[in-house]
């Protein structure tokens, strides 16, 4: 499927059993971070069901002494019923890694993601965020040769857009819809 800006979009809001993402691709996921234009940018693998899989991400730890320092984080669970999932990009077949346990494997997606740089626990740069890591860590998968991706900021600016595209579905409380990215494969 290929999307152009128009409504050229899977809504995944609702119960129908054809909500569901295709196992062996990854996915940029956005979450709502509670303003209009500002999310969470993270990695979304779906296992077999199409619905639950792994999220890689980075997240801001705060410390019982007040201080804070960003940490790389795996997750497992369902992103289609997650409230704050605003758009999923499908970014590229990752099935030539295996099946989803080999994907999602300490062999796998997670050791690449796990070497993209994030801030020392001593400092935390303005310039850093989920974006910005989201950003590198294309690079370093385009690198590998697991993604193809040539200009990673005009997989940003298709990103953002979709995600701004989804947003009036998503503040209907519509849920979160999935477009498939033309600047990477």
């Amino acid at each position: 499927m290929s999307n152009n800006g128009n409504d050229d979009s899977e809504d995944l809001s609702g119960s129908s059993s054809n909500n569901s993402l295709l196992p062996g691709w990854l996915y940029a996921l956005l979450s709502y971070r509670g303003e209009l234009g500002a999310w969470e940018w993270s990695f979304f693998v779906p296992d077999s069901s199409g619905r639950e899989g792994t999220l890689f991400y980075v997240k801001i730890i705060t410390t019982p002494s007040n201080s804070t320092y960003w940490k790389f984080e795996v997750d497992t669970g369902d992103i289609v019923a997650s409230p704050e999932a605003v758009a999923l990009v499908r970014l590229a077949s990752v099935a030539d890694l295996g099946h989803y346990e080999e994907i999602v494997s300490e062999n796998g997606l997670s050791p690449m993601f796990a070497v993209v740089a994030i801030p020392a626990p001593d400092s935390l740069p303005m310039d850093f965020s989920s974006r910005s890591w989201f950003l590198d860590a294309i690079g370093m998968l385009h690198d590998c040769g697991v993604v193809q991706c040539d200009d990673v900021w005009l997989l940003e600016r298709e990103i953002r857009r979709y995600a701004f595209n989804a947003m009036d579905k998503y503040l209907q409380n519509r849920g979160c819809t999935v477009y498939t990215a033309e600047k990477c494969s």
